[in-house]
This record gives structure tokens, C-alpha cells and sequence, in this order.
């Protein structure tokens, strides 16, 4: 994030980030939905206000964050609260960026699993 952005959310004081794939299920800290075994996520170990926490995001809510920080360089958002960061943050820019209001609802279709039956 450049200086000229501001956020609301505090900084973390340590922080770690790597990506895995899956040896067993697990669950997505951001759309609650299972990360099967084979797929990839990333682990996140961070230290906030001195509290220490992990979360785990599946791919396509990594994608989504990805998208999203490629098109806004001020997306401001929080671990566990992804989805509405940035729906919040689509709404504010979507007058700006043609396609945005698009590009985030296809995301969304897709994270939430809901596919169109032919």
C-alpha cells in the first residue's frame, strides 16, 4: 500500500506468509468454505496488538485479494473479512474502473460455489 493510502485495520507487528498444498482438509478463514486435500491455499502467521494468529485462504479468495489489489492499489483489507473489504472497496471504486462491479461478482459466483446448470 503507498504512503497516500490509508486503512483502518492495524498493521501486524510480525508477520509470515507461504503457500501450501493441502495434505489434509482444511477450512478457508475467509469464505468458510473446505480447502480439499491437493488444493493449494496460503498460511498466514501474524502478530497483531500482541495477539498472535493464523489464517488459512483457499485459492479463489486469493485470487480474488490478487484482482483486486492489481486494479485498486488502495484496497484496504483484513484477514477473515476479505469479501466484504472488498465488496466494500468495489462499491467506492466501481464509478472509476469499468467492469469492476462485474469482475468482483464473477469472483464471488465462484467462491461461493454456485455454478450456472446448462
Amino acid at each position: 500500500m503507498s504512503d497516500a493510502c490509508y486503512c483502518d485495520y492495524a498493521s501486524p507487528e510480525a508477520h509470515s506468509r507461504s503457500v501450501h498444498r493441502a495434505r489434509k482438509a482444511h477450512q478457508c478463514d475467509e469464505c468458510f468454505k473446505p480447502i480439499p486435500p491437493g488444493e493449494t491455499y496460503e498460511y498466514v502467521w501474524g502478530k497483531w496488538e500482541g495477539e498472535t494468529a493464523t489464517f488459512k485462504t483457499c485459492a479463489r479468495c486469493l485470487a480474488l485479494r490478487e484482482w483486486l489489489q492489481a486494479l485498486v492499489p488502495c484496497f484496504c483489507w483484513a484477514h477473515g473479512n476479505l469479501i466484504e473489504d472488498a465488496q466494500n472497496t468495489v462499491e467506492d471504486y466501481a464509478h472509476e474502473t469499468v467492469g469492476l462491479r462485474f469482475g468482483f461478482l464473477r469472483r464471488k459466483v465462484l467462491i461461493e460455489g454456485k455454478r450456472k446448470h446448462a
